[in-house]
């Protein structure tokens, strides 16, 4: 394989704001996490290492990055990642792209670089060229999770004993419907409810959500069971094109074991979104996968949700040349 000269890294500025976002909105592989202004809420915790490809001045490919002790990661506060590419773009010319992205970071003196997975569900056609140079490339598999999805367009089983206690906990609210009062959900249950259950607090904070909120209306939503005018239950979706992902899900413990959260979700996946395509649980893995919560994941899976993984590689920059002797 021969350097495609007309190719050129440079780093993300503010002043190619408005082009990385067209072309985010253009790409096969981009949601509106890659947008800038979701990308940039969190900035005071990541130093932005992001790259621009260009092919003779065009832009071909977005890498979204942070940089943390000299390695470099494709962005930590995303929840995915990778390299971000146009639907026209050929194999051949991803293979080229990433190669330049790789002897990039290597004459920038960073060893390492680790690219978190876009689950394929997310990508408007195929994307898996990056997959194939990470065994190219003698990429190390440091991480696998598994993420519980329903396909909503195939024959999918939700257990009777949901359907049964989804029918108890609509009998135990007033009222179900989107709602813009992030303020009361994070702070009467969100917060006190995780850190009751599990010793943590939501990795955004009230204001940080708040912005996103107004920033990508569409895109983030909050949908809330009421009880006497109060939220006991609701749960924050991040809305994709044909995608919908559960980012939070909480509830009053005394309301646990009524069926509130399983009328929320039977109602969200039977009416709301059931003309989508796939609807996310997430994971239910912690400790880099190593670790399943069982009585999570049997939750979601009794709506009929199935694994499907997301796979974390580290990447040596220094193994560039291999990508050029890939060609017969």
């Amino acid at each position: 394989m021969i350097k495609d000269i007309s190719l050129k890294v440079v780093r993300y500025e503010n002043r190619y704001k408005n082009d990385w976002d067209k072309f985010v909105n253009e790409a096969k592989n981009s949601t509106f996490l890659f947008r800038r202004d979701f990308m940039e809420y969190h900035k005071d915790r990541f130093e932005d290492f992001s790259l621009m490809i260009f092919k003779d001045d065009k832009l071909v490919a977005v890498f979204p990055a942070n940089i943390r002790k000299n390695e470099v990661f494709s962005h930590e506060g995303l929840t995915y990642g990778g390299l971000v590419v146009l639907k026209k773009l050929r194999t051949t010319d991803y293979y080229s792209i990433f190669r330049e992205l790789l002897f990039y970071l290597y004459n920038a003196n960073i060893n390492y670089f680790y690219l978190k997975e876009i689950p394929f569900f997310y990508n408007s056609i195929p994307n898996d060229e990056w997959k194939h140079l990470a065994y190219i490339t003698n990429a190390e598999l440091y991480r696998r999770d598994l993420c519980s999805v329903i396909n909503l367009k195939k024959d999918f089983a939700i257990s009777k004993s949901i359907i049964r206690d989804a029918k108890m906990g609509e009998k135990h609210i007033d009222l179900f419907e989107r709602t813009t009062n992030f303020k009361e959900f994070w702070n009467e249950i969100l917060i006190p409810e995780l850190f009751a259950k599990y010793q943590t607090k939501p990795v955004h904070s009230l204001n940080e959500i708040v912005f996103l909120s107004e920033m990508f209306p569409e895109n983030i939503q909050l949908y809330c069971a009421f009880k006497d005018k109060k939220i006991i239950a609701g749960t924050v979706l991040f809305i994709f094109d044909d995608v919908v992902h559960v980012q939070y899900i909480s509830g009053l413990q005394r309301y646990r074991k009524v069926g509130i959260l399983d009328f929320i979700f039977h109602e969200l996946i039977n009416n709301k979104f059931k003309d989508f395509s796939y609807f996310d649980f997430g994971i239910s893995n912690e400790q880099n996968g190593r670790k399943t919560n069982k009585g999570l994941l049997f939750w979601k899976e009794s709506f009929g949700a199935r694994g499907i993984s997301q796979d974390f590689y580290k990447f040596s920059t220094s193994n560039y040349p291999l990508i050029d002797q890939m060609y017969l």
